[in-house]
């Protein structure tokens, strides 16, 4: 028998508390009611991620992500909720699986239990695992036709262990080979109640919630739940210098840097460093690249962060004739702030445009959602946006420069993409 094991509210979250329960299995559910909001929305997470995929199973979370929603031809769930108004959709990352379903509050007591069945209580309908092995081979095959996401997977391959470098996806290799009992071992492995968390935020109360979980939940057996932890560390990251020939008109350089992890204490450093390299047309980046020597006609970055490690990528689209000067340049923008403090009103202004699209973000229920699972899924249990402002806060010209300094001095990944 499934029975809850405690319940705890906890208030200090921005514009209402959020009602943590414990189940004996070692699920955990998370409700947050966000006043003045007509919508619910629901993110059932599982620990099932591609990280925890041995390298023969390389893809096979993200083909059971596919295949949880094949059912019978007597039992159609996502029809009927779909009929009946609901969203339902779902993504396989590094470290979880996330399925979504998004309605009017009125209606969540209608599809909850539903929902949860659905992936707590599958009817697999493997039947079709080859069916949809065809379109996931479709899938891969439209990413390796995308120039800057085939750049991207290289890069990961590269950079990381094979535990983080290899695709989400796989290959289309190990997918066009899966059997039925590939697919259900990994299910009963990692599909378990104690490596699940349920995260829901409604305009209206829901107090049945916790009656729904315990009656849904398969395993009733009492076990303590799963969580992926936290730890304070740099990125180490094993770098390249290549080429990857594609038939394209222009060119891509990417540069990666070993990041930070997502409870490094420099992770805000890296946050506000990154707004002023490459946040809007008053960037740094921008303004000599674009602006003054006309260099790129487009770049972006991104902040890789996971439990044990990171990486921080930068990206400039531009004409072959133009990279040799391109790296030159960027080269000067970097190692000029190694000598030199940003400005501390630009920095600043960075620390409270961040406030705000933060506000903004939690001003959405999907945010808030996703933000509460999170903290869950790591452990770390700070669900508060002060607690995020006081990290920002301590972020100034010298922690910056300490920052930037030793991503430096670790070397870099160089990848040219084009013809």
């Amino acid at each position: 028998m499934i029975y809850l094991e405690s319940t705890s509210n906890i208030t200090n979250f921005e514009k209402g508390p959020i009602r943590r329960s414990l189940f004996s299995n070692g699920a955990v559910s998370l409700f947050h009611k966000m006043k003045g909001r007509k919508v619910a929305v629901v993110n059932l997470y599982f620990l099932a991620g591609s990280i925890f995929e041995k390298e023969e199973e390389y893809g096979i979370a993200h083909v059971l992500e596919h295949m949880l929603f094949k059912e019978s031809a007597s039992s159609n769930i996502v029809r009927e909720l779909e009929f009946l108004g609901a969203d339902i959709n779902a993504y396989t990352s590094k470290e979880f699986i996330c399925f979504e379903l998004s309605c009017i509050s009125s209606k969540l007591h209608l599809f909850l239990e539903k929902f949860l069945i659905l992936f707590l209580n599958p009817s697999f309908n493997l039947k079709e695992l080859s069916l949809e092995k065809k379109v996931i081979v479709q899938e891969l095959r439209e990413d390796k036709d995308d120039h800057e996401t085939e750049a991207i997977e290289y890069m990961y391959a590269k950079n990381f262990d094979s535990n983080i470098g290899h695709s989400v996806g796989g290959s289309i290799r190990n997918v066009k080979q899966f059997k039925k009992g590939d697919v259900l071992s990994f299910y009963n492995r990692f599909f378990s109640a104690n490596r699940m968390v349920l995260s829901i935020v409604s305009g209206n109360n829901f107090d049945s919630l916790e009656e729904i979980c315990a009656k849904t939940f398969k395993s009733s057996r009492k076990t303590k739940h799963y969580r992926l932890g936290q730890s304070n560390r740099y990125g180490a990251l094993t770098h390249f210098k290549s080429k990857l020939k594609r038939s394209m008109e222009n060119s891509i350089l990417m540069l990666s840097f070993d990041g930070v992890s997502l409870e490094s204490k420099h992770y805000y450093d890296l946050l506000v460093l990154d707004e002023l390299l490459f946040g809007g047309l008053s960037s740094k980046f921008f303004e000599l690249l674009r602006e003054k020597l006309g260099l790129i006609y487009s770049l972006g970055s991104s902040i890789n962060s996971y439990v044990k490690t990171g990486s921080y990528v930068m990206v400039f689209n531009t004409s072959k004739s133009n990279i040799k000067q391109l790296k030159l340049s960027i080269n000067t923008v970097l190692e000029y702030y190694t000598e030199n403090f940003f400005d501390e009103s630009e920095i600043l202004g960075i620390i409270n445009r961040i406030k705000e699209g933060w506000e903004i973000s939690f001003d959405e229920p999907i945010g808030r959602c996703e933000y509460i699972a999170l903290e869950e899924l790591y452990g770390t249990h700070n669900y508060s946006v002060d607690k995020m402002v006081e990290k920002l806060n301590l972020v100034d010209a010298k922690s910056i420069n300490k920052l930037l300094k030793r991503i430096l001095k670790n070397g870099h990944s160089e990848l040219v993409v084009g013809p």
